[in-house]
């Protein structure tokens, strides 16, 4: 059995534990509730972008001379961008990402490329011996379209020299404090109904935000647009600015994913050593009573030894 020194000292080292995890808890909660309420505004704004790409792609698809960015290829490799966190103690955030990912990729019998956005993921596929031919991280706590703009630059340029045929990106979307789903979906080239699922996804069901999906749909009366010089034109000057909030929005919403599985992990991490705490209390009280039940007993076999003499 420990000692009373030993278990003090115990003692100390999960008391130490606890009050970091609990700041950390602090602070990831602050830094949750801030990314929850940037990736939430984004939201409309993000809506507004992609109904508008839907708009011009349906109308630039009437073109003979189709869009690069519309125009499906059949030879090709597949890019996979995926995106987690620069730093750890996130809980399974990082793990769910990464395990859909590498789901994603055994289920392809094809070459894909990875493009890392954040450390983990880098390390990760660098330890299964897959080297990304991209890596962006060192982004801000609050992620901002100048974070985001290397990352939508190098995707649009390897797509306009004919590097891949599809483009597809693996993050985690912001549910609740409580709930982060990731998903797998398709940058390049432009789907329109993959624009309609994730525009629908963009808006939460319940809770702020949510009077948009009622006030405004997808739909646009393409018939009263008038598009100068012509739809090609404008396609190929917005895609460039339309697909870097596309990509804020994803990021942004693993942003906020990530800081609140870390808040959940960091909860979880002070509720235990509280636990422990308890627990080594528990065993030192014990202690001290047997060495004072020992001490006792040994007065009285003492005081017994004297009065037989």
């Amino acid at each position: 059995m420990a000692s009373s020194r030993q278990l003090k000292s115990k003692i100390r080292t999960v008391g130490n534990i606890k009050q970091i995890t609990r700041a950390m808890q602090m602070v990831s909660a602050t830094k949750m509730r801030k990314a929850q309420e940037v990736a939430l505004r984004a939201r409309p704004f993000a809506k507004k972008t992609l109904s508008l790409l839907s708009a011009i792609s349906v109308i630039a698809s009437e073109d003979k001379e189709q869009s690069i960015f519309l125009k499906e290829r059949t030879q090709g490799k597949v890019c996979l961008i995926v995106v987690t966190s620069d730093k750890g103690l996130a809980g399974s955030f990082n793990g769910q990402v990464l395990r859909l990912a590498g789901q994603w990729i055994d289920a392809k019998e094809e070459e894909i490329d990875i493009v890392a956005v954040g450390k983990k993921g880098r390390d990760f596929f660098l330890r299964r011996g897959v080297t990304p031919v991209a890596e962006f991280f060192a982004f801000s706590d609050i992620v901002t379209l100048h974070d985001v703009a290397p990352v939508s630059d190098w995707i649009i340029d390897a797509y306009e020299k004919g590097m891949y045929r599809k483009v597809m990106i693996a993050s985690t979307a912001f549910i609740s404090s409580l709930v982060q789903k990731p998903g797998v979906h398709k940058i390049l080239p432009l789907d329109l109904q993959e624009l309609k699922e994730m525009v629908e996804n963009i808006v939460p069901k319940t809770g702020k935000y949510s009077e948009w999906k009622e006030k405004e749909g997808m739909e646009s009366n393409a018939s009263l647009q008038i598009l100068e010089p012509n739809p090609m034109a404008i396609m190929e000057t917005l895609v460039r600015g339309l697909l870097q909030v596309e990509m804020l929005h994803f990021i942004l919403e693993s942003n906020a994913s990530e800081h609140s599985s870390r808040m959940i992990a960091m909860k979880n991490a002070t509720e235990n050593a509280t636990s422990v705490q308890e627990e080594l209390g528990l065993k030192l009280n014990k202690e001290r009573q047997a060495t004072i039940t020992q001490e006792l007993t040994e007065i009285s076999t003492a005081k017994e030894a004297l009065n037989a003499q």
